[in-house]
This record gives C-alpha cells, sequence and structure tokens, in this order.
C-alpha cells in the first residue's frame, strides 16, 4: 500500500511540475501570438525643414499611419525628428528627439498655410509639407478655408487647450506675453 502511495504522489509531482513547465511555456509564447504593429507608407515627400540655429535645410518626410497614429520622420542627414498625431480619444500630438527617445506631448504648434509651413515648440523645429497642411485644410472643412494661419497650444496632457486663427494668433501671443 504503502508503494501505491509512494507511486501516486511521484507522479502527482511529475504532472504539477510538468503542469507548471507547460503554464510558463504557454505564458512566454503567449506574447508570440500578441497583435502585430501595423504600419502602412502613406507617402515620402522631399522637402526642407528648419530650427532656430539652421534655417532651411533638406529633409525627408515619411509619412507612416502605425496603427492608431500617424507618424511624421524627418530625417536629415543621419538624424530623425517624429511627430505623431494621435486622433483617440482627443486629438494630441507628441513628438521625439530621436528614435531612441521618448514620446512627449508637443506644447505648441503652428500652422502658415501660405508659406506651407508647419512648426512644433515655438518653431523648435519647422517643416514644409504641403501634403500634410492639404490634409488638413480638406478635414477641417469650412473652419479652416480662407485661412492663413492656425494655431494651437496644448495642455500637460497633450489636449488641444486653446487655438487661435490668422489675426487672433498674434493677439493671443500678446496676451500671453502680457
Amino acid at each position: 500500500m504503502e508503494v501505491i502511495r509512494l507511486r501516486a504522489f511521484t507522479l502527482f509531482m511529475l504532472v504539477s511540475k510538468r503542469s507548471k513547465v507547460l503554464t510558463a511555456l504557454l505564458a512566454l509564447c503567449s506574447g508570440l501570438g500578441a497583435p502585430a504593429v501595423f504600419a502602412e507608407e502613406l507617402y515620402v515627400l522631399d522637402t526642407t525643414c528648419s530650427t532656430p540655429t539652421s534655417p532651411n535645410f533638406s529633409c525627408q518626410v515619411k509619412a507612416i499611419d502605425v496603427d492608431d497614429t500617424t507618424e511624421y520622420r524627418h530625417r536629415f542627414g543621419s538624424r530623425t525628428v517624429s511627430y505623431r498625431v494621435i486622433e483617440d480619444p482627443y486629438v494630441r500630438i507628441e513628438g521625439r528627439a530621436s528614435n531612441s527617445a521618448p514620446w512627449t506631448s508637443v506644447k505648441n504648434a503652428s500652422i502658415n498655410f501660405k508659406t506651407e509651413e508647419l512648426c512644433f515648440n515655438s518653431k523648435a523645429f519647422c517643416v514644409n509639407n504641403p501634403t500634410f497642411l492639404a490634409d488638413v485644410l480638406t478635414q477641417g472643412g469650412d473652419a479652416i478655408q480662407g485661412r492663413t494661419r492656425l494655431g494651437l497650444a496644448f495642455a500637460g496632457n497633450g489636449r488641444v487647450d486653446v487655438s487661435c486663427f490668422d489675426n487672433g494668433c498674434d493677439r493671443l501671443m500678446e496676451a500671453i506675453q502680457k
């Protein structure tokens, strides 16, 4: 009888250890079945970018839909500066100074439709991107048609806090500086 109990206990331990190993393997392999990141290239544009220290240098913009965001990767030389537009649950823009840097919310963005220039963080980085701005005009509907400038200021969570149009952007900047 003692031998049967010993065999039953050994069998239970063996099954238990196999079960733990199997559970661990399933947990490890479940990550392999995670949904893949969906990315689709929308366009590539050779254009110009600028910073306060380097006005108008050649850069290439690559627009890519990545899952539920659109990333705009600005490549110049060996460097890449990226911005992404996230639309859900609310519109916000994040940027990063390199591929290894974390994404952070931009403080503000401005568009000059006449010069086809889009700038972030008080002109810390600007890009001439007529393709993006054409999309903004199309998607903005009547509220954007005929406008020459658009400005956005973002709250700490990245959500649009203040927006302005045309001369209203000058008035807003005057009010901020007072």
